[in-house]
């Protein structure tokens, strides 16, 4: 029985073509979009995933998340490293400056600035460069992705600042923010010429533990403080996720168009599917005069379904993948996929879902069929 559902499926090719590239096409949208929604969270989380050596942050307890904060002052440094438990504790500067073209334009950029002597919070990757050059007067770090947009600096070139001079000593590779601006390290000392602050200049407060089973108490000493609270890396990064959802319209976006594209796939399956069976009604009504019960039908349209499903979906599957990866090798796009095993996971219980809603009527149909039908002319 199996053979002869499969025979019918492929019979018709015109049908079976536009069943399994509809399915594709939804698979496609779902995954593509999803992908698209979590390399967004990603690119909000870019800092935090940039810097691995710390066990916490140190922040404002009303810091919503990574890119707005209130800033700290040597005095509250000064105490967290006072704190027991604490095996050192750095400081942290973000924030944002113009740099002038030639041409007279401007481009934003993201400057991190770093302790001189423990250079804590450095850029996970040098593609170009020494991170020990960072510790000389004016000496700044780029991130490979902004050469274009600074019309391709080399070391040792010379950059106008906030009308003041910066020296490229290197390149490196880091995620960017969620603003997508160009990303440039620099020390503490350069950071705070580039852009003057007042007495509260610390962003953030990087923290290490003397060892991990201390981790949980040194974050409740550094919460008792009153005035800071400490979060580990999991706990910022979903602070700043769950802001983006709330406070922007980015998931409600994404989850129309990919609702849009799961409706696409039972319409069209669903369709495509009914039109199929109906056509082919006179063979199940052959098979039903033959002895064929109802389970057996049922069980032929299932495997039809669900054949035409994993086909539909191995196809979209794979169009996603190529296309995340052409973005990929695009240093220069501000789109960023993520395709976690979990989202294909997921696609694949929805495209199910789509094939079992669009099998449901056919169902019906083919289990209700009289024998006589396979007399009638």
């Amino acid at each position: 029985m199996a053979f002869i559902a499969l025979k019918m499926l492929f019979g018709d090719r015109a049908k079976y073509l536009t069943l399994i590239l509809g399915l594709a096409f939804a698979t496609l949208l779902i995954n593509q979009q999803a992908s698209f929604f979590l390399g967004l969270l990603v690119k909000g989380t870019g800092p935090l995933q940039n810097v691995g050596q710390p066990d916490l942050w140190a922040t404002d307890p009303h810091t919503k998340w990574s890119a707005e904060y209130r800033p700290l002052d040597d005095r509250t440094l000064d105490r967290i490293r006072s704190v027991p438990g604490v095996k050192w504790a750095e400081p942290f500067f973000n924030s944002f400056a113009n740099i002038e073209m030639p041409d007279g334009s401007f481009q934003r950029c993201q400057i991190i600035g770093l302790p001189r002597n423990s250079l804590i919070g450095q850029p996970p990757e040098m593609s170009e460069g020494s991170l020990e050059d960072l510790r000389a007067p004016d000496a700044v770090i780029i991130e490979e992705s902004a050469r274009e947009r600074l019309r391709f600096p080399n070391i040792g070139d010379t950059l106008k600042m906030n009308e003041r001079r910066a020296v490229i000593v290197g390149f490196c590779r880091a995620k960017k923010g969620f603003e997508g601006n160009a990303v440039v390290y620099t020390t503490v000392e350069n950071a705070t010429r580039f852009t003057p602050v007042g007495r509260q200049w610390i962003s953030f407060i990087l923290v290490k533990a003397q060892s991990p089973a201390d981790i949980p108490a040194v974050q409740q000493r550094i919460n008792n403080l009153g005035d800071v609270v400490a979060l580990d890396s999991l706990q910022f990064v979903r602070r700043t996720i769950a802001w983006i959802l709330k406070e922007t319209g980015i998931g409600i976006n994404f989850g129309i168009t990919i609702f849009l594209g799961f409706l696409v796939g039972v319409a069209l399956s669903a369709a495509i599917f009914y039109q199929f069976t109906i056509e082919n009604l006179r063979y199940f009504a052959v098979l039903k005069a033959l002895g064929a019960g109802p389970f057996r039908l049922a069980s032929m349209v299932l495997l039809q379904a669900t054949v035409a499903g994993a086909i539909g979906f191995g196809l979209g599957i794979g169009a996603t993948a190529a296309f995340s990866l052409l973005i990929r090798q695009n240093p220069n796009t501000e789109l960023e996929s993520v395709l976690p095993w979990q989202l294909l996971l997921a696609s694949a219980g929805a495209i199910l879902f789509c094939i079992v809603l669009a099998s449901l009527a056919s169902l019906r149909k083919v289990i209700a069929v009289s024998p006589a039908r396979v007399f009638a002319s």
